[in-house]
């Protein structure tokens, strides 16, 4: 028993031929039946021509009176003009009439078998198709499209047999063949296909996709030189086309005969130097042989081709340097948009693309105003204008962050990242007051990411304790670790802050404890567990978690310094304290 293969799709090749499936043929002994109701209709069914196939041999209607076979005769050409004419309820009525009449009339049978089939009332189809061709067998008609609903209906034995006859009554008829074909790759006899393939190739000559049908089944079969051998078969045809080159070095790369593609990827530069895709297929070749180095000189040379399109360039560079790039990757990719920018000197997308690469690159003061520049030409690029806000934060130039955030949000007013930055801004630059609008009117934006919800409220905490507003700070903390339990930096924060103002020094104490549990080596949270301790009188315990925050650095922190005196002046150790005053003293800085 077959099984229906579907890895490979049939060829549907380009051929000239007769659409044998509708012809008309109606014999003598049919015609005699009603040829006096056939005057009227002649003039359309001659001019459908093709809309019947030939009514079978009339010796099984002996039984018929002449009337009765008349009245077939009138519904079976009733049949043809309303199928004709397009009414196939109505030409399917008709037939079923005629067969009533006459069981064993294997035209009305075909016909009928057909219509079923194309409503998908397959098993009706298939049974009455296999009766007209039993009735008819040496019409091949019959016989093509019996076997066609035989596959439809799962039958594949007789789907491939039917075409297997056709083939060998009609060796010519390159049709037959491409349907037994089609029916060994149905059924996943794939090398009696190729011989099918090569009988129309015989006939035909030389077709492309043909040859690409015949690389397909000889992957299949596991026989890859057989599908080199096709493709040369195309080469040898025309030389001079290096598409065909192409075809055959993708081919061998893709199933490891390295050397045979790369002499079809040198003989495309030898045809044609300037190719637009050579030198890529080439940076992609050794890219996936692990040759970063040959890789990336291809890429230059196909980035610098000027029959290359830009948009082609950019998605080639944004699929090879994307995602989690390492820093000679970094570099690759600003050099190559570096030629690009060379090339395309006017063009935004380019600008655009070397402003991307060179913020990646860490170069923000480069990568700001390529990106501004654009921006003046393409001032509704909301990606463009995140990119420059974050540059402004990284440069620290907060006044241009400001000003530029503030311009975001007018333009994308429902965009919660330009009013967090904004508010970000305001807050270095001791606008608490504005920062505090921007976070309440910007954390309203935010949909399903709770991450950035967060840092609303983290800043809000931050701006509200600067304005002495306690309850809302210790709120949005709140809100914070409700989302965030693990935010070590909220917890310091709010620890520190709750210590400063010596109240719910447990619930600071607690906290406090979390974060350097979080991050054991972190100096602000090593000083803040002493400092809340120091707040609870528990001097010994403060002394000993500040000795640690020394040995982390605090010891060029003026704030752990100036805690440390002050605890040990609680320990009645007012020389040593001094000492640490005196240092702290000498700093510039808090913490």
């Amino acid at each position: 028993m077959f099984l229906p293969k579907q890895s490979v799709v049939p060829v549907v090749l380009d051929i000239q031929a007769i659409n044998r499936r509708n012809e008309c043929r109606l014999t003598k002994e049919k015609m005699k039946k009603y040829i006096a109701l056939i005057v009227f209709i002649s003039e359309l069914i001659t001019f459908t021509s093709c809309s019947s196939l030939k009514k079978s041999s009339s010796q099984h209607k002996e039984s018929l009176t002449q009337k009765e076979a008349f009245q077939e005769a009138d519904f079976f050409a009733q049949g043809v003009i309303q199928r004709e004419t397009g009414n196939i309820d109505k030409a399917l009525e008709f037939f079923t009439k005629a067969i009533d009449i006459d069981p064993n009339d294997a035209a009305a049978l075909y016909e009928k078998a057909k219509i079923l089939s194309g409503n998908g009332q397959i098993t009706e189809a298939y049974t009455l198709a296999k009766k007209a061709t039993e009735l008819d067998s040496k019409n091949k008609w019959y016989k093509a499209t019996y076997g066609d609903i035989a596959r439809k209906e799962g039958k594949y034995d007789e789907y491939v047999k039917t075409f297997e006859e056709l083939v060998q009554q009609y060796p010519n008829d390159f049709n037959f063949l491409n349907d037994l074909a089609y029916a060994y790759v149905f059924t996943g006899e794939y090398k009696k296909a190729i011989v099918e393939y090569n009988k129309i190739e015989q006939q035909i000559g030389i077709n492309e996709a043909l040859i690409n049908q015949k690389v397909k089944l000889y992957s299949q079969i596991g026989d890859y030189q057989g599908g080199v051998k096709e493709y040369e078969k195309l080469i040898n045809w025309k030389p001079e086309e290096t598409r065909y080159y192409a075809l055959l070095a993708e081919y061998c790369s893709k199933n490891k005969m390295d050397d045979k593609a790369l002499w079809a990827y040198k003989q495309i530069e030898k045809i044609n130097p300037d190719d637009p895709y050579v030198h890529i297929s080439l940076a992609d070749y050794y890219k996936k042989r692990n040759n970063p180095q040959k890789s990336f000189e291809e890429l230059k040379l196909g980035m610098a081709n000027k029959n290359l399109g830009l948009n082609t360039k950019v998605n080639l560079l944004s699929t090879y340097y994307s995602d989690n790039l390492d820093e000679i990757q970094k570099k690759q990719a600003l050099e190559l948009s570096e030629i690009l920018i060379k090339t395309y000197p006017d063009s935004p997308v380019a600008k655009s693309l070397y402003a991307t690469l060179l913020y990646h690159n860490e170069e923000y003061k480069k990568a700001r105003e390529l990106t501004y520049e654009v921006l003046t030409q393409d001032s509704l690029n909301y990606g463009l204008w995140e990119q420059l806000i974050f540059c402004d934060m990284y440069l620290k130039d907060y006044k241009k962050l400001a000003k530029e955030s503030n311009e975001v949000m007018d333009l994308f007013p429902n965009q919660p990242l330009p009013y967090l930055m904004n508010g970000i801004a305001n807050i270095q630059l001791k606008e608490y007051q504005k920062a505090i609008t921007s976070l309440e009117t910007g954390k309203e934006f935010v949909a399903g990411n709770t991450d950035l919800l967060a840092e609303f409220y983290n800043y809000l905490g931050d701006s509200y304790y600067q304005i002495k507003n306690y309850e809302a700070c210790y709120q949005s903390y709140d809100k914070v670790l409700s989302i965030k339990p693990d935010n070590s930096i909220v917890l310091n924060n709010y620890a520190y802050y709750l210590s400063l103002q010596k109240v719910n020094l447990q619930k600071a104490e607690r906290m406090a404890r979390q974060a350097v549990n979080l991050d054991p080596k972190n100096v602000n949270n090593l000083d803040t567990y002493a400092w809340v301790l120091y707040q609870q009188k528990n001097y010994t315990e403060a002394l000993k978690w500040q000795d640690i925050a020394l040995s982390n650095g605090g010891d060029t922190n003026k704030t752990v310094l100036e805690h440390y005196g002050k605890i040990l002046e609680k320990l009645g150790r007012n020389e040593e304290a001094k000492e640490y005053f005196e240092k702290a003293d000498k700093l510039k800085n808090g913490d």
